[in-house]
């Protein structure tokens, strides 16, 4: 079992994980509605994000299988201090091991990484809804810090 680096070579298993994250997103909340072609979507960005210096992704892989995908940005905080931190924008554990101490586990070896990048803040980003990811995080010492709010508006079409 290891954490490792993804690599161009893990970008199909990279967009199944994700468009699966993004799928169950959707179930939590209509406002999170994904398009008929996700995967699509989710290959593209993907593949430009394994090339992106600030971007980081980790895939968890056992017997060479992957079981789950992190996706971390690093980002400037210019108004806050530090200034610097790390923004988990996707994680995906597949279903047959979640509550087995893997997400726990991946999190923490991002840490680690982190740490000898100097970086000293790790933030994760989900939907509000989502109260299994609201629970793991919290449980692993996270705390809410910002909410966004949303609403649908209609397309205004002057009439003539």
């Amino acid at each position: 079992m290891a954490i490792r680096r993804a690599t161009p070579s893990d970008l199909e298993t990279l967009t199944e994980l994700f468009s699966r994250m993004y799928m169950l997103n959707s179930e939590f909340d209509p406002l999170l509605k994904v398009p008929d072609d996700i995967k699509e979507r989710v290959r593209d960005v993907m593949a430009k994000e394994l090339e992106n210096k600030s971007k980081l992704i980790y895939v968890y892989e056992e017997s060479g299988y992957i079981y789950a995908a992190i996706k971390i940005s690093l980002d400037d905080r210019i108004f806050y201090e530090p200034n610097k931190v790390a923004r988990i924008e996707e994680f995906y554990v597949r279903p047959s091991r979640r509550r087995s101490g893997l997400g726990r586990l991946i999190i923490k070896y991002v840490e680690e990484e982190l740490g000898k990048m100097g970086i000293t803040m790790l933030v994760a980003r989900f939907p509000s809804k989502n109260l299994i990811a609201s629970s793991f995080y919290t449980k692993n010492g996270f705390r809410e810090i910002h909410s966004e709010y949303a609403k649908m508006i209609s397309a205004g079409v002057e009439e003539q």
